[in-house]
């Protein structure tokens, strides 16, 4: 006997997976070019106790920042992609971001880019870019944990 009910769109985990996916790239990827901004990696340039000091405060900053700020993004999102009807793919992630998390999201860019185009030092960029791919990451992990487990109801 045939089935004849086929899934329309992404599934939940799938969902889920590109959430965690672009946190995880751009977390790696912000978390990188701090160390090379910050630490001037892979040159081992300036591994001295005042610029470990300093990129650990940053990092500390970006788990505070994680844990209480981007954890509670990530719970709002995973409880959106537990109730998403929409068919559409690109929709469907849309609506599971929601307009706060993208406008986080797009807040979060434009600093980027007005502190590169401001002229800001690579050393401030990299301690910023340490705290924010820090919390990114910090944060991935939610979106990977709740891919793995069945829907709360």
């Amino acid at each position: 006997m045939e089935s004849t009910s086929t899934q329309i769109g992404l599934s939940r985990q799938q969902h889920l997976w590109i959430a965690g996916l672009i946190w995880t790239v751009v977390g790696a990827g912000l978390l990188t070019m701090g160390s090379v901004f910050w630490f001037h990696l892979p040159y081992l340039g300036d591994l001295d106790t005042r610029h470990l000091g300093i990129g650990m405060a940053a990092i500390a900053v970006g788990l505070a920042k994680g844990r209480f700020v981007l954890d509670k993004t990530a719970n709002r999102v995973i409880d959106r992609a537990n109730h998403l009807q929409e068919a559409n793919p690109l929709k469907s992630i849309f609506q599971m971001f929601g307009v706060k998390t993208i406008a986080l999201i797009a807040s979060m860019m434009g600093i980027g880019l007005v502190l590169r185009m401001a002229g800001m030092s690579y050393e401030i960029r990299g301690l910023i870019y340490l705290a924010v791919g820090t919390a990114l990451l910090w944060s991935c992990v939610r979106y990977w944990s709740a891919a793995v487990k069945p829907p709360e109801v």
